[in-house]
């Protein structure tokens, strides 16, 4: 096999498990205590995997492609655009454990590169080569996602909270929310898939529309698109670092944002699953942790329950400082790598 196809499946590998390394799906159900961390990344990690494999194909093209229209990219602007994804997101995981989105690492970094490459006079690159239409889609994406996301959870869990005050006595009520952390677990085994799905493109979409990557592969006889492989590669490298750092990334929104039960942790869910699913869907790359965070928020402010400023603040920045940290590393190391080679 190709050295340069390996080294670049590696990568995409790595920036997967950077990418699973901040994923933060299953924090409503340890936040509600219906499972343990352990558990947590344990399932999540399984279903991630299958959801990236599955359903990833759309977002990667979109991200992938679509984003500078079809413009090929050198085999050294792929290594930068993932090496500084990869960067960014274990620094913000392993550190801090915060919640930051994915999708913004990826589309700063390509930008970047645009911008960088234009800079340096490579034909084809520039402000020409971004098609802003999708960009302006995925702004838009960042910023109503979370909108829709918060009323939905608002909406569902007053309607949990009218249904709960029919329960007879502390009994009733302890079995609706043992019936809602079920619940909980269901939706969060849907959303756990779209945001498989949702996020590998963010590891391997670079990838995904490279040449090498178009002819069919043959495994036992069975035909598949060569674009699979990336997105086994991103898919397991998504597993292995939910198992091996995530843990970090769910406890923060566990338990330091909101205090949860089940039925409010379900409530959030519910929101979180209806709108990645849509999105992955239709190929949009939306932010799942944008809408998480914003049904967290919708779930405490119907409760009444405190929310944690500070680390909703902390969370904010680092979403604003993210695409032109990611931009800037990746033209770090592109300049780097011209300047080596």
């Amino acid at each position: 096999m190709d050295l340069v196809l390996i080294a670049l499946l590696g990568i995409g590998f790595i920036v997967g498990a950077a990418v699973g390394s901040n994923d933060e799906t299953w924090s409503p159900a340890v936040g509600a205590h219906i499972l343990t961390v352990t558990a947590a990344v344990a399932i999540g990690a399984i279903i991630n995997f299958v959801g990236a494999v599955s359903l990833g194909g759309g977002v990667s093209n979109k991200v992938g492609g679509e984003l500078v229209n079809y413009t090929p990219m050198t085999n050294e602007m792929v290594f930068a655009i993932l090496i500084s994804m990869a960067i960014w997101l274990l620094v913000a995981s392993a550190t801090k454990g915060l919640p930051i989105s994915t999708t913004q690492c990826i589309v700063g970094a390509v930008m970047g590169i645009a911008a960088y490459a234009a800079f340096l006079g490579m034909t084809g690159w520039g402000a020409d080569t971004i098609n802003w239409g999708i960009v302006i889609e995925i702004f838009a994406g960042w910023i109503v996602s979370p909108i829709i996301g918060f009323f939905i959870a608002g909406v569902v869990y007053l309607g949990v909270r009218r249904f709960q005050r029919r329960a007879q006595g502390f009994t009733g009520r302890e079995r609706q929310e043992q019936i809602a952390g079920w619940g909980l677990v269901i939706f969060l085994l849907i959303t756990s898939l779209s945001r498989g799905g949702n996020d590998v493109a963010n590891a391997v979409a670079p990838l995904v529309v490279m040449p090498m990557f178009q002819a069919p592969v043959v495994i036992n006889g069975l035909v598949l698109p060569g674009y699979i492989v990336p997105l086994i590669a991103g898919g397991l490298g998504m597993a292995m670092g939910l198992i091996v750092v995530g843990r970090k990334v769910i406890k923060t929104l566990a338990t330091e944002v909101v205090t949860l039960s089940p039925s409010s942790a379900l409530s959030a869910s519910v929101s979180v699953s209806l709108v990645m699913f849509v999105g992955t869907y239709f190929g949009f790359p939306l932010s799942g942790t944008h809408v998480l965070v914003a049904a967290l928020i919708a779930v405490g402010f119907v409760a009444k329950t405190d929310v944690s400023s500070k680390q909703v603040k902390n969370i904010i920045i680092s979403w604003i400082i993210t695409v032109p940290i990611s931009a800037v590393l990746a033209i770090a190391i592109f300049a780097g790598m011209l300047f080596i080679i």
